[in-house]
């Protein structure tokens, strides 16, 4: 799990319209700079109809992203349909190409 101090509080999420996107065929990820940063996993019942499904690809999710959490951008990770019949090594490989996708934008200073 990502530590609290890395967790998106609802008064620091971004607008959907905000940010830079990156997509996958099971995810799309947005990012981009903020003053309170953090991270986020959106699963909707739509994507995994049982409340144990969506809790599961969450902490899945988030234990990927958590390597890249910094302070001062945000991330949020939505889930689309079929992303909750991957195996974890499937959803890592996913996640990770879009990460990558990410390191080019982010400012590092």
């Amino acid at each position: 799990m990502i530590p609290r101090r890395l967790r998106l509080t609802r008064r620091a999420f971004p607008s959907p319209s905000t940010g830079m996107r990156a997509t996958s065929a099971h995810f799309l990820l947005t990012w981009g700079p903020s003053i309170q940063g953090g991270a986020s996993a959106i699963v909707s019942k739509k994507t995994a109809r049982r409340s144990v499904d969506r809790h599961l690809l969450k902490r899945r999710m988030l234990s990927v992203l958590r390597p890249y959490c910094r302070p001062d951008y945000f991330f949020v990770l939505y889930a689309r349909t079929g992303s909750p019949t991957l195996s974890f090594q499937e959803l890592k490989a996913e996640l990770l190409e879009l990460l990558v996708k990410t390191n080019g934008r982010i400012n590092h200073s």
